[in-house]
């Protein structure tokens, strides 16, 4: 049974997104391998201070080439289009937890690349955006 001050605890970093924020810096910090670590977290870390105040240019682990990437090992076939189940498995795969449930083309079960990387750039500037720095 967790004690009040862990209570206090948990709910402090969870409110703060703490744990989200140190994965996704630690995410970078892997895939960008850095030369100064530090100075790399450090510029990250400014970038999403710049953030809360507007949505754009947030520091993120996927660019389009990435989301293009992911979207061809979903669509093998090259036929252009993923099914809803792949599109919604994918974008809670890449950490995305609130996304458009009925994204265009899901009366055709026909998403997109287009749609894909829309969703996906949105979902992850979202979560990038909400850090509290």
């Amino acid at each position: 049974m967790a004690t009040p001050r862990e209570r206090e605890a948990a709910s402090y970093l969870e409110k703060h997104k703490i744990l989200d924020l140190m994965d996704n810096l630690a995410s970078m910090l892997f895939f960008h391998r850095p030369e100064r670590p530090r100075e790399f977290l450090i510029s990250q870390l400014e970038m999403l201070k710049v953030t809360r105040m507007r949505t754009a240019d947030s520091p993120c682990l996927f660019n389009d080439s990435n989301l293009e990437a992911i979207f061809g090992i979903l669509d093998p076939p090259r036929q252009g289009y993923i099914t809803l189940a792949q599109y919604k498995e994918a974008l809670k795969t890449l950490g995305i937890k609130t996304f458009d449930e009925s994204p265009e083309g899901c009366e055709f079960n026909r998403i997109s690349q287009d749609t894909f990387k829309k969703e996906a750039k949105d979902g992850l500037m979202k979560c990038s955006a909400t850090f509290k720095v």
